[in-house]
């Protein structure tokens, strides 16, 4: 993130005005190959410098090497600074020497500030600041303040994520029908907002009905993660379930181009697909977090306009980020009644406390904590049936289940001042029944959902 600037692109600001906001000083930049993109950039570069007549003070050096600070870069690096300091020519080679030792150069017992407790660190510091984050918000006391609290917080939410509701029209594609046992794949494409594609697989049973209830499935691996058979949705729409299973923008079939696999280890999340649309989203003043919580609440509309729905509301299950971006859907929207969230992060306050997480900058929402946390996210979904089902920590562990119902203690609170304490859960995923068995039963033991229990 050293390298960006959020959000640069609205002002017109690009990486190379940044190197030419130094001229006409001395400037050199180096590469560990030279490409096109930055053989252009170099270029806009140089030509800045002869506008301002010191064409002679911009170069470029190239290491033909990995990235690192190789033998080329550091004898042009010093041969630069000889000539603009000294006025004459670096060394033509490096003396031979050996490296000093790690632990000779160490400033602490250990070479670390965080371990040796010697000053502050980054980490420190955000420890410090999280922990009177979020502010207090006043717990409602009635049904009354709850709708207000929602009403309130959802403007908030709407804000915060760049939200903005549309009408325009689905321009629905049907692709093609596949048939299985028992129903059939209606696979088809609609429009969440001009030039958006939602890629969507309609798991409709072969009952003849006008009036499925239906649930949204939104994975964060997108439709096919449990749309083979003998998976998830299939048992689902077997159970006489429509059920919606959809892309998000930049998931699934959607997902852009991007060397994912030369991401180190564990820690792809750092520098994936993922991380480079969040920040070009960041870039111009956008969310892609808000983006795919639209994109859920576009679905709503769809599957709504559909002549063989119940148009009482939709059910949501989600998974992993896609249990994120369902909470934040139902939160702004109150044609969702019912919410399985499996999976999902516990808080942004766990991410703070720890010095590194595996969940990237696509769950990211810039200054959230200054404002609200997952629990007051879940409270305005009171008084609508609300699950989670084994929240994960930074580490995409699951959490206790003791430690999870005390973070969401404010929640528990606010839907017992709804009247509604027994629709809101906290549940460890069942390992001995697969997934569906698990959210039928959860889907069917929440009030209104008597439909659910007919179908089934």
């Amino acid at each position: 993130m050293e390298q960006h600037f959020f959000p640069a692109a609205i002002y017109g600001i690009d990486l190379c005005d940044v190197h030419v906001a130094i001229a006409p000083r001395p400037l050199l930049s180096t590469i560990e190959n030279y490409s096109p993109e930055f053989n252009e950039t170099a270029w806009h570069i140089e030509e800045r410098y002869r506008l301002l007549e010191a064409p002679d003070r911009f170069a470029t050096a190239e290491a033909t090497d990995p990235h690192a600070i190789t033998v080329k870069l550091r004898l042009a690096t010093t041969d630069w600074f000889c000539r603009w300091f000294y006025n004459r020519r670096g060394p033509e080679r490096e003396p031979e020497n050996a490296p000093e030792s790690p632990e000779n150069l160490y400033c602490t017992p250990d070479g670390s500030l965080r371990y040796s407790q010697v000053g502050e660190t980054v980490f420190s510091l955000i420890l410090k600041t999280q922990a009177t984050l979020p502010p207090p918000r006043k717990l409602p006391s009635s049904h009354a303040e709850v709708e207000s609290f929602r009403g309130a917080l959802s403007a908030e939410i709407a804000e915060f994520l760049k939200v903005r509701r549309n009408s325009y029209p689905f321009g629905v594609r049907c692709i093609v029908t596949t048939p299985r046992k028992g129903y059939h794949i209606e696979k088809a494409e609609f429009i969440s907002e001009p030039g958006i594609y939602i890629p969507t697989w309609i798991f409709v049973p072969d009952q003849q009905k006008r009036d499925f209830s239906a649930v949204v499935y939104v994975h964060e691996a997108g439709k096919q993660a449990e749309g083979m058979e003998f998976g998830v949705l299939e048992k689902l729409a077997r159970n006489g379930l429509l059920v919606f299973a959809m892309d998000v923008r930049g998931i699934g079939e959607t997902k852009p181009p991007h060397p994912d696999e030369e991401a180190p280890g564990a820690f792809r999340n750092l520098d994936d697909a993922e991380t480079a649309m969040s920040y070009w989203a960041w870039e111009i003043n956008e969310s892609l977090f808000g983006m795919r919580v639209q994109d859920v609440i576009r679905s709503v509309d769809y599957v709504l306009s559909r002549t063989d729905v119940d148009r009482a509301g939709v059910r949501l299950i989600g998974k992993g980020m896609g249990a994120l971006w369902s909470l934040y859907a139902a939160a702004l929207d109150t044609r969702i009644l019912s919410v399985v969230l499996d999976g999902g992060l516990l808080s942004y306050r766990c991410l703070t406390r720890a010095d590194r997480y595996l969940h990237g900058a696509n769950i990211v929402i810039p200054d959230v904590l200054k404002h609200f946390d997952l629990p007051h996210v879940a409270a305005a979904v009171a008084n609508r049936s609300l699950a989670l089902l084994s929240p994960v920590d930074e580490m995409k562990e699951s959490v206790d289940l003791q430690v999870a119902r005390q973070a969401f203690e404010w929640t528990r609170a606010a839907y017992a001042a709804a009247g509604a304490e027994s629709e809101f859960v906290i549940l460890r995923r069942n390992e001995e029944v697969d997934a569906a068995s698990q959210y039928l039963s959860l889907l069917s033991r929440f009030s209104g959902a008597g439909v659910l229990k007919k179908d089934c």
